[in-house]
């Protein structure tokens, strides 16, 4: 691990949620079911910016896995069906929590949404599923 990312866990004192394994095979998994065409939104360690929903490389989300505070899965899929028609929404929810529960991957219930967590804070007591 980076020695400036080991910096900032260790002043913000955070603890790992999730190892470079199960990160793996959370990316790969995703990454083989591209059709699925969910969106996610996450936060790196590294800043106070929150990386808005869209599709991503899963590729390079693994890549980015050990600065990720946490990840955010919509399961509501939008496609856009034109100007006149209503876009088509398909929930993926029982694709997603399949795919967690398969590897053992931990979540919480955020709003409508599923969270990863990479580090928890001091003081951030997550109800796990």
């Amino acid at each position: 691990m980076h020695k400036n990312l080991l910096d900032i866990i260790n002043r913000r004192q955070l603890v790992s949620a999730i190892n470079k394994t199960k990160w793996r095979e959370l990316c790969q998994e995703f990454g083989e079911r591209h059709s699925l065409n969910i969106s996610v939104r996450y936060k790196l360690i590294t800043s106070e910016q929150v990386l808005g929903f869209s599709p991503v490389w899963w590729d390079e989300l693994f890549a980015e896995s050990s600065a990720i505070e946490w990840l955010d899965f919509d399961p509501l899929v939008k496609e856009h069906q034109g100007r006149l028609i209503a876009d088509k929404v398909t929930d993926v929810s029982a694709e997603i929590l399949a795919i967690l529960n398969k590897h053992g991957i931990k979540y919480t219930a955020q709003e409508s949404y599923f969270r990863v967590w990479g580090y928890l804070n001091p003081g951030i007591d997550p109800k796990f599923v």
